[in-house]
């Protein structure tokens, strides 16, 4: 017999927003019933189940505690704000997962600094809710420590720092802006990605970022500057078709691509006779989408 074929129904019990029974149904002797009950619990939204969920945040099973995490979300009251903060160091990243999820949604800035904490979490996909989390509270007191978040060398982390910048989006500019010009090669070609989903007020910046000295940071100010799709780009990124690294090469042609100009014809078909492969695959396909939008 399915779990709701069992007493009490939960089907019968979310109809009819029966909140108090629900609560009830949260200590039964059969963990995937509490896992159901506490899934249930958050659509309604009433504040009755909060104190109950923060309860099974403790429970022994793993996936009830993931279920009232996220049923913790979706009601949104603050008193869950710590208890869910306590719930981003659970052994089970399932559960850190939906506790990062729980907090972006509540939205609470004191959850700001743990999950910066907790983007050096062991697990991509706890990184990539955390970022998402940090974006969504969208608090300032987030942008500086992001930054420094840049300079980790692990590559996935440094990803979900720039996720977390660009959903924080125009508190971050004037700092991103800034990261540029730092001394870490790592935190300028971040802070150039991250400005690229910002868009036209980093325009400028990142058109001097083509003359960096590091190529990881040219490569992602091209890509940046095709993000954004002005045209006064478009001078600029044919002076660095001639760069002496492919990859920003390629990436510039993806630029211009994207931009669509028809300046970049006559130096897209020079492009063809690049001694590198896929640049030269990338000029040809950016020459028929360019033709084409004519």
């Amino acid at each position: 017999m399915g779990i709701f074929g069992r007493k009490p129904n939960i089907k019968e019990l979310v109809a009819k927003k029966d909140v108090p029974e629900l609560i009830k149904a949260l200590k039964d002797e059969d963990w995937l019933f509490r896992y159901v009950t506490a899934e249930a619990l958050g659509p309604i939204g009433d504040t009755r189940g909060v104190e109950p969920l923060i309860q099974a945040l403790k429970d022994e099973v793993s996936l009830v505690r993931s279920g009232a995490a996220g049923a913790l979300g979706s009601i949104g009251d603050a008193a869950a704000v710590e208890p869910l903060i306590q719930a981003l160091k659970d052994d089970d990243e399932g559960v850190r997962r939906h506790a990062a999820d729980a907090l972006g949604r509540i939205g609470d800035a004191a959850a700001v600094q743990p999950l910066i904490n907790a983007l050096k979490d062991n697990d991509a996909d706890v990184q990539h809710k955390v970022a998402e989390a940090l974006g969504r509270i969208g608090d300032a007191a987030a942008v500086e420590p992001l930054i420094q978040a840049l300079k980790d060398e692990d590559e996935v982390r440094r990803r979900a720092a720039v996720e977390a910048l660009r959903l924080i989006g125009k508190p971050a500019l004037g700092p991103l802006i800034k990261a540029l010009k730092d001394e870490d090669k790592l935190v300028r070609s971040g802070a150039a990605e991250a400005l690229g989903w910002i868009g036209k007020p980093a325009l400028e910046p990142l058109i001097k970022a083509l003359e960096d000295e590091d190529e990881g940071v040219r490569r992602e100010a091209a890509v940046a500057l095709g993000r954004i799709g002005d045209v006064s780009a478009v001078e600029p990124l044919l002076k660095t078709l001639k760069d002496e690294d492919e990859g920003v090469r390629y990436n510039v042609i993806i630029a211009l691509e994207w931009i669509g100009d028809v300046r970049a014809v006559e130096p897209l078909i020079q492009a063809l006779k690049d001694e590198d492969e896929y640049v030269r695959d990338g000029a040809r396909e950016a020459l028929e989408k360019i033709k084409k939008g004519r």
